[in-house]
């Protein structure tokens, strides 16, 4: 006999075909949204190596960083979060869910406080020491998606304990 906890449970969880086309499409997202941070991170890098202007790739990354990210990154995180909430991973059961879905809103929240703001005073001025600041946070961007992405493939760390 079952607990009604347990069937419960039990039935929030997805069925195999829905589950795989929503983790399939949570895939191409953090892929696409890692691709396009990469995009970001190259753009203003090719600019300060080249001494070049910075009219194409001011509005290229203009394009990428308020048009196509956060399609992406929402995506990710929506995604994800339905996958948490309607699987046996949960949201809060396993510290690697936990530190991917930390380290994605933490690159969203960096992108749209600093990011979206640096993109703009390059875009208006031709003061290139703002490139900098795109260059390195755009790294470190790549390396929290880059790092989320070893977490769902590694699982590391086990289960949160509960606490009562």
């Amino acid at each position: 006999m079952t607990t009604v906890g347990a069937r419960a449970a039990t039935s929030r969880r997805l069925a195999r075909g829905p589950r795989a086309a929503l983790r399939t499409g949570h895939v191409l997202l953090a892929t696409g949204w890692t691709g396009l941070s990469l995009v970001m991170l190259v753009l203003p890098a090719a600019v300060l190596l080249q001494d070049a202007g910075t009219g194409f790739a001011v509005a290229a990354m203009s394009t990428v960083g308020n048009g196509v990210i956060p399609f992406f990154a929402v995506g990710t995180v929506l995604t994800g979060a339905i996958l948490g909430a309607r699987t046996a991973w949960g949201l809060f059961r396993y510290r690697w869910v936990v530190a991917k879905t930390v380290l994605a809103l933490t690159v969203i929240v960096g992108s749209v406080l600093l990011n979206t703001r640096w993109i703009e005073i390059a875009a208006t001025a031709e003061d290139r020491s703002v490139l900098w600041s795109l260059v390195l946070s755009s790294a470190l961007h790549q390396a929290m998606l880059l790092t989320a992405a070893v977490l769902s493939v590694e699982k590391p760390g086990g289960r949160l304990r509960r606490r009562l």
